[in-house]
């Protein structure tokens, strides 16, 4: 046959005799197709990966001008990237598409400079100790001999001194953790043990029965219950005083049995202090001399204000009653004692409803923090405390928070107490059970049990047996498993876990502090904003802020668990790449003398690095730390209960986030919340929209079946980029709902209160 000049081209691709072609059976033929459109898609961007082949010298013009192979990606290779998991699903990678920061890294100096304590004790002189500030030598005695506290601190000495010598209201303000607590209670026992003194030497004598002096007011129960124990200490020289305590959460008849045999100070709550005014006769408030608020900012920020107006014009009204029998020394008027460690309209609102021409006490600007006298001073920390903020995003934040714990104790008695703040109680159950994955009850009583580490493995669908009678999870104020030894440390190194949030029984809050201010081992305290506020928890070396605060005087008041008196103290705050980095300027009003940086990967490096030796590959950490995932994920996956737990935690967050203060929204932006990445903090695999709680939302907890089906047909053979673009047009959904629930439950509700 003669040539007629026809060119046939019968090209074949280049993987056609080489790459085993996926055949997909059952299921409808629409869902077929997508899967096969999708595994052609993902082999074609694996050739285009390939180094191009040689091309042939016959090859046409047109063939080479064509489009160039598109350039490979770097760090898509090592079982860190690793796309599916055993079963074939897709599993999000650690290290591919996370957004980078956009401002520049600041360069933070290499030597450590010596910064002196803002809040330690004063210099041990003449001028600074407790007798010179009118305390009777009994009392500044049992100081030093039993408490073993030589001297005031700053604040501590001018208000001693001006409590015990006028009867004048007062605001104090001071740093946290400088002594406030005592600054307004050794006045108050003082003039109190000189009462006693002087109806002594007049032939009276006093005891319960002689009526109740002073009455002090806190915002929480663990800070009242604080307070009582810190009365207790110094009234065991004086004990014929006494104390006692009124607070939600136990019952009212033995709290009126106690106020029947009487007192002479009282600890309580607002709440319950106004309904024993009203439902209590025996309450007689008549003799009150001394009132202090404690946490005025706090006070009002939990809604105190009606409570305190209606307690102070009780107080007002019944101070006026005549008695039979004078009491000498007891002061004409009442004394008010305003305490707080920032200044905002709200507490001003107290403090013009509360005090009348009060003395401001405060240590001077120049004191603490080297500013001029004149300079408003209203945030600041202790200039001790070194703080640092971590960029890390969304998908690495669970993973980040165990190599920041891990290189934390890494060394034995390096550091002994951490805590790490959460935003919701939802999701303190969620970490806590994360850290503690594996454990029993009896291994947190202190058994020896080895932890079920190999349970990562078990296969999916064969959760473990349930026991008779178990709590199901989410009904937090029922269960009691506070308390648990960390899964990622040996026997040789154990630290125990607690747990703590506003959800939880009083019963179970007050034995849960107890327990981890009285751990002897390294100990991790996982809360939310309850634990926050004027708590004094010994020997806390280390704050972490996971979640951010809603507001930067909570900020102020988390860091304050640390430093305290003097001592050192770290703080670390988790920020997200992107907007979330506005938030370091809120940090840098303080004008902190630590400030350093920390990226994701140098703390991944430090906590899941080599601690052998330079043998293994340069990713060998993010190959551990993608595996410790996989295992948290797989934890999820095996029992309901957890991944129930997981959305939970996941959805609290969600609306938590949405509670921050208006003028910091900005910063804490919803748009830019990625939830399809935010999820997977969460050990979750689901795309955001396919996220649902039974239960949680009524007429709404499982949507169409039949659409979640196709849902996970269509992402069998997804690439991880896809995965991600669906994940982003599910989180425009998911976050206009998430909105629309946050504003159906009040904005704040109960995620930012604990």
């Amino acid at each position: 046959m003669a040539d007629d000049g026809m060119l046939l081209n019968f090209e074949i691709p280049a993987d056609a005799f080489t790459t085993p072609q996926t055949k997909f059976k059952g299921g409808r033929w629409k869902d077929r197709l997508t899967a096969r459109k999708s595994a052609e898609y993902g082999r074609q961007k694996a050739n285009e990966r390939q180094p191009p082949p040689q091309e042939s010298t016959q090859t046409s013009e047109s063939h080479q001008h064509a489009r160039p192979v598109k350039r490979a990606r770097t760090g898509d290779t090592g079982a860190a990237n690793t796309a599916f998991s055993n079963n074939g699903d897709f599993v999000s990678s650690l290290f591919t598409y996370n957004p980078t920061s956009k401002a520049p890294i600041e360069s933070t100096p290499t030597e450590e400079v010596n910064i002196e304590p803002s809040n330690a004790p004063l210099a041990d002189d003449e001028t600074a100790k407790f007798t010179t500030l009118g305390l009777s030598p009994t009392l500044a005695g049992h100081l030093l001999k039993k408490l073993d506290i030589k001297a005031p601190t700053g604040i501590q000495r001018k208000a001693i001194t001006q409590l015990c010598k006028d009867d004048t209201d007062a605001f104090i303000q001071a740093q946290t953790g400088s002594g406030k607590t005592l600054a307004y209670l050794l006045p108050i026992v003082e003039r109190i043990a000189t009462i006693s003194r002087q109806m002594k030497d007049a032939g009276q004598d006093f005891n319960r029965h002689s009526g109740l002096f002073a009455i002090i007011l806190a915002p929480t129960r663990e800070l009242s219950k604080q307070i009582s124990t810190v009365l207790d200490s110094l009234l065991s020289c004086y004990n014929w005083i006494v104390t006692g305590t009124v607070q939600g959460g136990e019952k009212k008849k033995s709290e009126k049995a106690r106020l029947r045999k009487g007192l002479n100070i009282l600890v309580a709550t607002p709440g319950r202090l106004a309904d024993h005014l009203n439902n209590t006769e025996t309450l007689d408030v008549s003799m009150v001399r001394w009132l202090v608020l404690d946490e005025g900012d706090r006070l009002m920020e939990l809604g105190f204000e009606q409570d305190l107006q209606k307690i102070i014009s009780v107080l007002n009204l019944r101070s006026r009653k005549k008695h039979e029998t004078t009491i000498p020394g007891l002061p004409e008027r009442r004394t008010t004692v305003l305490c707080s460690a920032t200044i905002k309209s709200d507490v001003e609102q107290l403090q013009s409803m509360s005090l009348k021409n009060p003395i401001s006490l405060a240590v001077d600007a120049s004191e603490n923090t080297g500013q001029s006298a004149g300079e408003e001073n209203n945030f600041s920390a202790p200039a001790q405390l070194k703080q640092s903020y971590a960029i890390v995003p969304a998908k690495q934040r669970l993973v980040t928070l165990s190599a920041v714990l891990k290189q934390t104790f890494k060394r034995k008695g390096s550091v002994m107490k951490c805590i790490v703040f959460i935003s919701c109680a939802d999701s303190v159950d969620f970490h806590f059970e994360i850290l503690t994955r594996g454990g029993k009850k009896d291994r947190a009583e202190g058994d020896s049990e080895k932890t079920d580490a190999h349970s990562m493995d078990r296969k999916p669908g064969k959760p473990p047996p349930k026991k008779p009678g178990s709590i199901p999870q989410g009904n937090t104020i029922s269960e009691t498993r506070t308390q648990g030894r960390a899964a990622f440390f040996s026997k040789d190194n154990p630290v125990q876990v607690f747990r703590l949030h506003g959800s939880l029984q009083q019963a179970t809050r007050t034995s849960t502090l107890k327990a981890y201010t009285k751990c002897e081992e390294p100990a991790i305290l996982v809360c939310t904003d309850v634990a926050s506020r004027g708590l004094d928890l010994p020997n806390v070396d280390l704050v972490i802020e996971y979640d951010p605060p809603f507001s930067k005087d909570d900020h102020l008041h988390r860091i304050g668990r640390t430093a305290r008196a003097g001592r050192d103290g770290r703080a670390m705050i988790f920020l997200q790449p992107g907007c979330e980095e506005g938030y370091v300027e809120v940090l840098k009003e303080a004008r902190p003398r630590n400030l350093t940086r920390h990226d994701a990967d140098e703390l991944l490096k430090k906590g899941f690095g080599n601690s052998k030796g330079p043998e293994e590959s340069d990713n060998s950490w993010e190959v551990r730390a993608t595996d410790w995932q996989l295992g948290v994920e797989r934890w999820a996956i095996d029992n309901p209960k957890h991944l129930d737990q997981a959305k939970r935690a996941y959805q609290s967050h969600v609306r938590a986030y949405a509670t921050h203060v208006a003028a910091e929204r900005h910063i804490f932006d919803m748009q830019e919340l990625h939830l399809g990445h935010l999820a997977k903090a969460f050990a979750l695999r689901d795309k955001p929209g396919s996220i649902h709680v039974a239960g949680l939302r009524p007429g709404k907890d499982s949507g169409n079946k039949s659409k979640q089906v196709r849902g996970q047909k269509r992402s069998a053979g997804r690439t991880e980029k896809d995965e991600d673009v669906a994940a982003e047009t599910d989180a425009t959904e998911a976050r206009r709902k998430m909105q629309a629930m946050s504003r159906a439950m009040g904005g704040a509700s109960e995620f930012n209160l604990g």
